[in-house]
């Protein structure tokens, strides 16, 4: 495994102070290992029986009407932008309550590692605070930074999140302290309609990341020590998957088959509903993230020691293209339509988009505005997109 980039099982930042309105998005286009250009190329053919490497195409920033909120830990929040033009409306806070004596003033100690979301309604795994923050995006105004917010406790540094399909559950992965074998990792069972904690499971193994059945009877869990299967209904442990190379994250498909990706292997593994690995599909160097498209047809993983992202088809289990995207790409998420996928770049604090319909990277745009960004500051570790706009766009 490549050593060019250090990650932990639980990434507690602290938080920087910064109050100010969010910058503007520059829409740029990257190519693998180049400064930013707006000429356009094509894509180069690829050697028989060996995967396509995207290029890039066009230096536009567009796509479907929506929103998309990327979660900035390194900046105690997130920003909220304009799908249709890539603009970023606003960068809020979250998690960080006032200063006992000092109301207008904020203790920056949030980490918002982890974001999900269900209808208009957010939800971050506030890592620094050991809570979930809870917030309607409806209501956001870009005129201030600091929107409303519900804050549940939940157990220590809390790194992923999921909602189930049906909205009434949601589960937090919270990786504790990792000191020992004995640190207390638990997942915490959040009933959303009273926004209060009724089951607390503890878990051995640093949980990392949390995905439902399509019919949300269960939820799977990764861990250092594999895959738990949960029953939604009984919250028990229906079975266990061992080893799995360190996997760091799981996606399900539509007919209910898992990918995890085996972040020590260097692979993606395929398993059956109950758990049963059924392939094993070479990727990129250190798999962070991975998702599945809405029609189950094509998985996406983010290889940050490769500077790359893989590109796999469902039907044959085999990797159709590499895409080369600098800055450590470890955070993805697809548009509601699937028509792009946004890739978040965690040490550039870039966001790239790929046309998944031709594998081509569509354009780009920083989350730091015109600012180079580097170390904690708006660094993506969560993205989610909607089809409803963002207030303000």
């Amino acid at each position: 495994m490549s050593s060019r980039i250090t990650r932990t099982r639980a990434t507690i930042a602290g938080g920087i102070a910064v109050a100010a309105a969010a910058a503007a998005a520059v829409s740029l286009s990257l190519s693998h290992g180049a400064t930013p250009t707006s000429s356009a190329s094509t894509a180069s053919p690829a050697a028989p029986g060996q995967p396509a490497s995207a290029k890039l195409i066009s230096s536009s920033c567009a796509g479907p009407a929506g929103a998309a909120y990327v979660a900035d830990a390194g900046w105690d929040g997130f920003s909220a932008i304009d799908t249709a033009n890539c603009s970023v409306i606003q960068t809020y806070n979250v998690g960080d309550p006032a200063v006992p004596g000092d109301p207008d003033d904020s203790d920056y100690a949030s980490t918002d590692e982890g974001i999900a979301i269900h209808g208009s309604t957010l939800y971050f795994a506030d890592t620094g605070n050991s809570s979930v923050a809870v917030i309607d995006a409806a209501t956001l105004n870009p005129k201030n930074y600091n929107p409303a917010e519900t804050d549940i406790h939940t157990g220590l540094f809390p790194e992923d999140l999921a909602v189930s399909p049906d909205g009434t559950q949601l589960w937090v992965a919270n990786t504790g302290p990792q000191t020992s074998g004995d640190s207390p990792a638990s997942v915490s069972v959040i009933d959303t309609a009273t926004k209060t904690v009724t089951a607390t499971i503890p878990v051995k193994g640093a949980p990392t990341q949390i995905a439902f059945s399509p019919d949300g009877s269960s939820a799977y869990l990764v861990t250092a020590d594999g895959l738990f299967v949960f029953s939604t209904k009984t919250l028990s442990v229906t079975g266990f998957t061992p080893g799995l190379g360190e996997p760091h994250s799981v996606a399900v498909a539509p007919d209910g088959t898992l990918y995890v990706a085996e972040s020590d292997d260097n692979a993606v593994a395929v398993l059956s509903p109950g758990g049963q690995v059924t392939a094993t599909i070479s990727v990129g160097e250190m798999p962070w993230d991975i998702v599945v498209s809405a029609d189950g047809k094509t998985a996406y993983v983010a290889n940050p020691d490769s500077d790359s992202v893989s590109v796999i088809s469902t039907a044959s289990n085999a990797v159709t293209a590499t895409i080369d995207v600098t800055g450590d790409p470890d955070t993805l998420g697809l548009t509601p339509d699937g028509s792009q996928l946004w890739i978040g770049q965690r040490s550039r604090a870039f966001v790239t988009l790929l046309d998944t319909e031709t594998d081509t990277v569509a354009g780009s745009l920083n989350l730091g505005g015109t600012e180079a960004q580097s170390g904690d500051g708006y660094e993506p570790t969560g993205i989610v997109l909607t089809t409803a706009p963002t207030p303000g766009s």
